[in-house]
């Protein structure tokens, strides 16, 4: 056997990565063996492949998915430094809110009344309003609650953010604002749009983006202060004070989010809840 051919079994034991992974990675592409047996199908590596081997363990290790693994040995190849370091910056907002959650995950675990602690939350500031009409770029898209709602964010801002807009002078002239028509209890199955207020002459490319005016309404409007994955309960008791107080919901409700969950920690979050209701 040549000395460049490596049998799995050894490339396994060299890269410490199982045999099973880098079946795996052949499959996907990321690590395609140097040769294989005609007859019996079994796996020899080069031993330039190691250096990728191990690069792939390594980057798998930070917490990239194996596309992305594939995008960053790509980019690293070609020399596309921005790509890499939108990757990278990409990696480190999502370690960055992980850290988050898991201080708050032992805030609430080492209080004295976990369950307590866990629900806390605060709803104040009840008014029956009007609202006015809005302006708005939106996009709408059904799914799970918290990963519709952040992909339409970022389709929207990068919309935003295009040359053509930035040289019309179009600017966000609000928070983010998303409208549920319809949903699972649990927040898994959700039809949400997703809206930024705008000044300017804005220029759509994606098909799925649109400029509208979001109709103004008489709404019951609450300032709810508290981590994101609570606000089901604020709905709860925004319902129950509808129902209590005989008023009739009359569209879908709105959840305006006031500051940025990457500046802010999870429990001083503001959001107001605002249900339009008749008369």
């Amino acid at each position: 056997m040549p000395v460049d051919q490596i049998p799995i079994g050894a490339f396994s034991h060299l890269t410490r990565l199982s045999k099973k992974a880098l079946h795996c990675y052949d499959q996907k592409g990321l690590l395609v063996p140097a040769t294989k047996d005609l007859c019996s199908g079994y796996r020899y590596y080069a031993i330039a492949q190691i250096d990728r081997a191990v690069r792939i363990r390594a980057l798998s290790g930070l917490g990239f998915s194996l596309d992305e693994v594939a995008l960053i040995l790509d980019a690293a190849e070609r020399g596309e430094t921005q790509v890499l370091a939108g990757l990278m910056e990409g990696r480190r907002r999502a370690v960055q809110e992980e850290i988050g959650r898991l201080r708050r995950v032992e805030r609430v675990l080492s209080s004295a009344d976990p369950l307590k602690e866990m629900f806390r939350m605060s709803l104040t500031e009840w008014t029956l309003k009007e609202i006015a009409p809005l302006r708005v770029v939106s996009a709408r898209a059904k799914g799970t609650y918290a990963e519709v709602t952040g992909s339409l964010i970022e389709v929207l801002c990068r919309e935003i953010a295009s040359p053509e807009n930035r040289n019309a002078g179009v600017k966000v002239s609000g928070t983010v604002i998303s409208i549920c028509y319809a949903g699972d209890e649990d927040g898994s199955d959700c039809d949400v749009e997703v809206a930024l207020p705008v000044t300017g002459a804005v220029t759509v490319r994606d098909p799925a983006v649109g400029v509208r005016m979001l109709p103004g309404c008489r709404a019951l409007s609450v300032l709810y202060r508290g981590p994101y994955e609570n606000l089901p309960l604020a709905h709860r008791q925004v319902r129950e004070y509808l129902d209590t107080h005989g008023l009739c919901q009359a569209g879908p409700e709105r959840e305006v989010y006031l500051n940025d969950p990457a500046q802010i920690a999870a429990e001083d979050l503001m959001t107001e809840i605002q249900y339009p209701v008749e008369g």
